[in-house]
């Protein structure tokens, strides 16, 4: 292969690579847009009808992961929460390590761990299931009756991974906050209750609102990618577990390039 050839493949894959990823994001965005487009345009607010297959699915990704967040909470609770609290008083400078906690915890370990545990159980069963159904044409005879794919399916796991999210990441904080204040106060020292109040004021508005919209795209986007993946299962029943394995390494990649998109927002 000539010098000059083999210097434009190298030099030209980075450019192609660089396509192909920003194609695959707007697939994505438009894949999710249409599908919650459909969702809304068809379902009411206030009916409950409309939310049968959002809430089942609420129930698996949030309710079925409680104990283990719970554990995770706990341990995270004792291995940052309380280490961090019974050293304040040789560092000194309570506000200090309330705005370490909500940064470390809140806005961190939180909503990635959450993602994690979304990520390995939903997002891979979300692949699995569609993949499944894609492959048994179950996907095919739903359109011949004249269902919508995207309202009967798509939307609703992605608006309940979503809400999931938050609601998993909520929960976690707050225990991983609380055990660790608690273990602290009564074995190093009382007075150390008083972060739940420091915590609570050092927590503002604007932190809330980088906690809340982290959250919820974290789980809009790993829905949205286990979703893609999943119906794009083509003949193969092999492509199943590729098309699993290929949803957990790119919903860890956007975790990872969103969290530090807004990382940086937060310090800017």
């Amino acid at each position: 292969m000539p010098v000059t050839q083999i210097v434009n493949t190298l030099t030209g894959w980075p450019g192609r690579k660089l396509i192909n990823n920003v194609l695959y994001v707007i697939n994505l965005v438009t894949f999710s847009t249409l599908a919650l487009r459909d969702w809304f345009s068809k379902n009411r607010l206030f009916n409950s009808r409309s939310y049968s297959t959002t809430v089942a699915q609420i129930i698996f990704t949030g309710v079925d992961a409680l104990p283990t967040i719970t554990f995770l909470g706990l341990a995270t609770g004792f291995i940052f929460t309380f280490r961090l609290i019974s050293i304040s008083d040789t560092l000194g400078g309570n506000d200090d390590i309330s705005d370490l906690l909500i940064t470390v915890i809140c806005l961190s370990a939180g909503p990635f761990l959450a993602a994690i545990i979304i990520i390995s159980r939903t997002g891979s069963a979300i692949v699995v299931d569609l993949g499944n159904m894609k492959l048994h044409g179950e996907i095919e005879a739903l359109e011949n009756m004249g269902i919508n794919i995207n309202d009967y399916l798509v939307a609703p796991r992605i608006i309940s991974t979503a809400i999931s999210q938050l609601a998993i990441t909520v929960y976690f904080t707050v225990i991983a906050l609380l055990s660790g204040i608690i273990i602290s106060a009564l074995f190093v020292n009382p007075t150390h209750f008083n972060f739940i109040y420091s915590i609570s004021d050092s927590f503002t508005p604007y932190l809330m609102g980088i906690f809340v919209i982290k959250n919820i795209i974290f789980g809009y986007v790993i829905a949205t990618v286990a979703c893609y993946n999943g119906l794009h299962v083509r003949n193969s029943a092999t492509e199943v577990p590729q098309r699993t394995t290929a949803s957990i390494v790119q919903s860890l990649s956007f975790v990872f390039v969103i969290d530090g998109l807004l990382t940086l927002a937060i310090f800017i």
